[in-house]
């Protein structure tokens, strides 16, 4: 091989490392903690004809691959905001596309749930889904919709009343989505509930989530003191609302979700007196609270 067929093959040889170079580099994650939603989606198709079965095989993977292959937020929180989803299907028939019904349900697996009973959306298996603000679409608005939802809820934990702007996302696509000519359907109620959690009377129940998340977080910082007063403050928020209200649905969900937690970070209280009025608040729980009220020491 003379000196010009190796100065090419040098070269040759080089361009196909820096290809190899750049192709890992593509395929490197950039910050292991920088994915902002987790999520877990369950799709029902028992219902689907079997050609309509199969069509929707993957359709959690596209939605999860939709929801977590982008930036909902400006900064990354210190865990991924977790969002579960439960589609239960349905055939509605075929035009230019297929359109499905679903009965959809959203949590966090914690304390926030919701039920959607009007999610009617086209698609077919080669659809891209595009995370797009300007043009309708009536299968991503509703996933972008919940999202922003549950962010803004997640958010509200860490800083008061700090998910409000994602809550006004959600409550702009909802105002949007309700001019829609085909699929206008459930956007009343969707925007209905954003505009109840936007209001005044709203914010007693994002307070409680606050004052108890951030108690919590610093019972785990062994910050106990702090801990306690954050609580006690929710749990005075609590009361008020169950004084006005005996049967608030809220509130009893909130402590059916975390009557252990607030047992345990009251735990070395020197008096009984917050027990009691978690019992008189939440007597479902009754007995954790007294099992914990009578390991104070007197």
């Amino acid at each position: 091989m003379n000196t010009t067929q190796k100065r090419k093959q040098l070269i040759s040889n080089l361009r196909l490392l820096g290809l190899l170079f750049f192709s890992f580099l593509v395929l490197l994650p950039t910050n292991a903690n920088s994915q902002q939603v987790k999520t877990d989606i369950t799709v029902h198709r028992e219902a689907l004809p079997i050609l309509h079965r199969s069509e929707m095989s993957d359709f959690g993977y596209v939605i999860t691959d939709y929801i977590e292959g982008w930036d909902w937020l400006q900064d990354d929180l210190p865990h991924p905001v977790k969002i579960n989803f439960e589609a239960i299907l349905a055939f509605l028939g075929s035009a230019v596309k297929t359109r499905y019904g679903s009965r959809l349900t959203v949590n966090n697996g914690v304390d926030i749930k919701y039920l959607d009973r009007w999610w009617i959306f086209d698609y077919q298996r080669e659809d891209m889904l595009l995370h797009d603000e300007s043009q309708f679409n009536s299968l991503t608005w509703l996933i972008d919709y919940y999202v922003h939802l549950m962010i803004g809820h997640e958010l509200d934990k860490y800083v008061e009343l700090g998910g409000n702007y994602h809550f006004q996302r959600a409550n702009t696509i909802a105002l949007d989505g309700r001019f829609s000519r085909e699929f206008q359907r459930g956007w009343d109620e969707r925007l209905k509930l954003i505009d109840g959690i936007l209001t005044e009377a709203y914010k007693p129940y994002r307070l409680i989530r606050n004052r108890f998340y951030r108690g919590l977080k610093a019972q785990q910082s062994n910050k106990n003191t702090e801990a306690k007063i954050l609580c006690f403050q929710a749990v005075e928020i609590m009361t008020q609302l169950y004084q006005q209200n005996s049967k608030d649905e809220k509130v009893r969900d909130f402590l059916s979700a975390h009557y252990l937690q607030l047992a345990d970070i009251f735990s070395t209280e020197s008096t009984r007196t917050i027990y009691d009025t978690l019992i008189s608040i939440d007597p479902t729980h009754r007995p954790t609270y007294e099992k914990y009220a009578t390991r104070i020491v007197k």
